[in-house]
């Protein structure tokens, strides 16, 4: 028997796999997402993910695995769910800091929130209007997810090669120079040696582009908000270091930033 035959046989397993993973992708994206209607008209098509009882949190339909945002019941008219139930919302009218300390009347007027004028704030606006300790969190979290993601690349495609490369090696040790097999033993052998040839190939290709996308996507999120920080003239990171002096016999704190 060659060993052409032998991977006639297996390629209906390699398109099962193939299916397989096809499947798997359609699951994660299968969700239809939620369409919150706001007050002043404006729509966002999110995935809510809690229902509190004053709060509705939710993340981006662009971005599901990205950080978790909140919008208060009181900005919202109705809530049409994936699934088509529509949720409607009676308007409550709310005294600003009603439970909060009084405040000086020579405190300046605070500036009202940017208004969403579209159905989704772009990330660009987001970071525009963060705070400097807001703008070094998503940098930091965004900058743990590309590394995450790139070493998810590196590592998967290593090992699916190797893989590969060792299930290559089991066929070329159990065939002869004419490609054929001589008993029956070493065309188990084959067989486990293609199959690793496949499963190495698809997962090295699967791990790969799955890390490196996310690697990318979430690194240029973080270069641009490294740019927005030095934009204001503001460090990226910061650390203060207690140090003491035995001449003076006092204290002292060391501030080093990063910018």
């Amino acid at each position: 028997m060659k060993i052409t035959t032998l991977l006639r046989k297996i390629s209906p397993v390699f398109l099962f796999f193939l299916l397989l993973t096809a499947h798997f992708a359609h699951a994660q994206t299968g969700r239809k997402p939620d369409i919150v209607t706001l007050r002043n008209a404006s729509k966002l098509e999110v995935l809510i993910l809690e229902v509190d009882e004053n709060i509705i949190k939710y993340k981006k339909l662009s971005d599901p695995e990205g950080p978790l945002f909140t919008v208060r019941k009181s900005e919202i008219a109705s809530i049409q769910y994936g699934n088509g139930e529509v949720e409607t919302f009676e308007a409550v009218l709310e005294v600003p800091n009603y439970y909060g300390p009084a405040k000086s009347n020579n405190a300046p007027p605070q500036s009202a929130p940017p208004v969403v004028t579209g159905r989704t704030l772009t990330f660009q606006e987001e970071i525009r209007t963060a705070s400097p300790e807001r703008l070094r969190a998503i940098y930091k979290y965004y900058k743990t997810r590309s590394k995450n993601g790139m070493t998810l690349g590196i590592v998967g495609t290593a090992t699916g090669m190797l893989v590969a490369a060792i299930g290559t090696g089991i066929v070329a040790s159990v065939t002869d120079n004419n490609g054929q097999l001589q008993s029956y033993q070493n065309e188990r052998k084959a067989a486990t040696g293609a199959f690793m040839m496949l499963g190495g190939f698809v997962g090295s290709v699967t791990c790969g582009t799955i890390g490196f996308v996310k690697g990318g996507k979430n690194g240029s999120k973080a270069t641009r908000v490294k740019r927005e920080l030095a934009s204001r003239n503001e460090p990226l990171t910061f650390h203060l270091s207690p140090g003491f002096n035995p001449a003076s016999k006092a204290g002292f704190l060391t501030l080093s930033m990063k910018f």
